[in-house]
């Protein structure tokens, strides 16, 4: 029987060490928490060496009385159980005791949850903002003040996928970098934009959960330069392991330099992508390409295949080559119920970037392209002009590209705020409409009205329904026939300024 059990104990011995072999080739064990960079971080740092300690006594003198009594009170050595009641000075030593123990505990830990939450007094102040799977930062106090920018994983697919070594910072490394100065409070303003996540850099001593709808605060600063690491500590989802952060602090006169090349950089960013760009199929299939590498390529792939059925296939799908609106809106508003995340984030040039990209690369071969201004008036920010191109570059409805020739489609008819009547700008708008769709008597619109979220979303729906019900009856008034006017459910916009674009019906030229 003992042989038998002493196979079986060798044989769970030799199954425990060939599990453990990966975690020892790739684990770095440490015994601690990593050396803090913070004032703060010391203090935690000695906070818990404080606490661990106590326990360790209390663990000992606890378990050293309990493994005593056993053994020199035990039945072997004639040792007769006592019949004893409470004892007064008993009673009051193992209450006192553990109060005293706890009381010790508190003063210290409240001191240095008081400074955790202290924000005050920031010498800058950064907005993190988590998506599935990057950060958005945005610098809205101090010198970096308007500086934007993501950060996502830059890890290789090879090493991810095993078919290249591991590097030194594989899953530890994005393509940008929160920097900040030496010596100088950082206020972190965190929220999340999908599903909650957690910013967690160790070495600064900060740890934060983003999420969504809620703006929570930390801080930190930082005592000497260098490059600090941390990831999402939340489960976000899949793919949660590739959301690292990357903070790298520098001397007051680098941190000047870096905001100066950022602000450089996006004024040339601002030129290269002004709104009347006239940009062509490559330059957009070029840039997406670049956008699809770092938020794509994880799900879809690199070969657009995918990885069925969490992950459909790209190359060949209905949605890839089917109508650029629905591939457009798929990518700006995600989709519900499915592990499709919105991308509403990117800037205009990166979404039209992505979709024409998608549209033209595998076995896609539409040949059309998604413009930035396609994209904007998606978004709800008014009427996209049609861009010229090529014939050979772009698919269109024979209806849209001549409604696009006039000018009058697609077109925006504006409503005075709380009114089912068109404005006189909206009016104008509307004849224009009309008489295009005289003109070409086989042309066919969709339209839709808009909202916002605030106030009472039911009534303001019924509003945007009423507004595009009163375009429908007008073209319908002039002539123009039922069949050739599609009503789309009313739909929401963030509005901004006055809420103009919020007040409006969309009229769109379809097949």
């Amino acid at each position: 029987m003992r042989n038998k059990l002493a196979q079986i104990f060798a044989a769970l011995s030799k199954a425990a060490m060939l599990l453990m072999i990966p975690a020892v080739a790739f684990a770095e064990y440490k015994l601690n928490l990593q050396t803090p960079n913070t004032a703060l971080g010391h203090t935690i740092f000695d906070l818990h060496t404080i606490i661990t300690w106590i326990c360790v006594v209390v663990f000992v003198l606890v378990f050293g009385f309990m493994f005593y009594a056993v053994y020199a009170h035990r039945k072997s050595v004639g040792h007769k159980a006592a019949n004893f009641h409470e004892h007064f000075w008993v009673e009051v030593a193992w209450t006192l005791a553990p109060a005293i123990i706890l009381l010790t505990m508190m003063v210290p830990a409240t001191k240095s949850l008081v400074m955790l939450r202290d924000t005050s007094d920031a010498d800058l102040t950064i907005k993190a903002t988590g998506y599935q799977w990057k950060w958005g930062y945005d610098y809205i106090r101090g010198e970096g003040e308007g500086i934007s920018f993501y950060s996502s994983l830059s890890t290789p697919q090879a090493q991810i996928q095993g078919t290249e070594p591991k590097g030194e910072h594989y899953l530890l490394e994005t393509d940008t970098v929160v920097v900040v100065p030496v010596g100088k409070k950082v206020r972190m303003l965190v929220t999340a934009a999908d599903v909650i996540h957690a910013w967690w850099v160790p070495a600064l001593s900060v740890k934060q959960d983003a999420v969504p709808g809620f703006i929570r605060d930390t801080w930190f600063k930082a005592e000497k330069p260098g490059i600090f690491r941390g990831q999402c500590a939340e489960l976000c989802g899949k793919d949660h392991g590739f959301m690292p952060i990357v903070v790298e602090v520098k001397s007051a006169a680098d941190y000047s330099a870096w905001v100066a090349s950022q602000k450089a950089n996006m004024k040339k960013a601002a030129v290269a992508e002004a709104p009347d760009k006239a940009w062509t199929l490559d330059e957009l299939k070029a840039r997406g390409e670049k956008v699809y590498a770092s938020n794509c390529v994880a799900c879809h792939q690199a070969s657009g295949m995918g990885l069925p059925p969490t992950f459909p296939a790209l190359s060949g799908s209905k949605i890839a080559t089917g109508p650029k609106e629905g591939h457009l809106a798929m990518v700006l508003n995600g989709k519900a119920g499915t592990a499709m995340a919105a991308f509403k984030h990117l800037s205009d040039a990166d979404i039209a970037g992505v979709v024409t990209y998608e549209r033209n690369a595998w076995a896609n071969k539409t040949g059309d392209m998604v413009t930035p201004a396609e994209v904007k008036a998606a978004r709800g920010g008014g009427a996209a002009p049609v861009a010229a191109a090529p014939a050979a570059e772009v698919v269109a409805p024979a209806a849209a590209v001549a409604a696009g020739a006039t000018g009058a489609l697609p077109a925006a008819v504006y409503y005075d705020s709380g009114k089912a009547t068109a404005s006189a700008e909206g009016k104008t708008s509307l004849d224009a409409v009309i008489a295009h769709l005289k003109t070409n008597a086989d042309a066919k619109v969709e339209v839709t009205g808009y909202t916002d979220k605030a106030g009472n979303l039911a009534a303001n729906m019924e509003l945007a329904k009423q507004r595009a019900v009163s375009v429908r009856d007008a073209l319908m008034a002039a002539g123009v026939a039922k069949e050739r006017i599609s009503m789309k459910p009313p739909a929401t916009v963030e509005a901004g300024g006055d809420g103009k674009q919020a007040r409006r019906v969309d009229i769109k030229p379809t097949a």
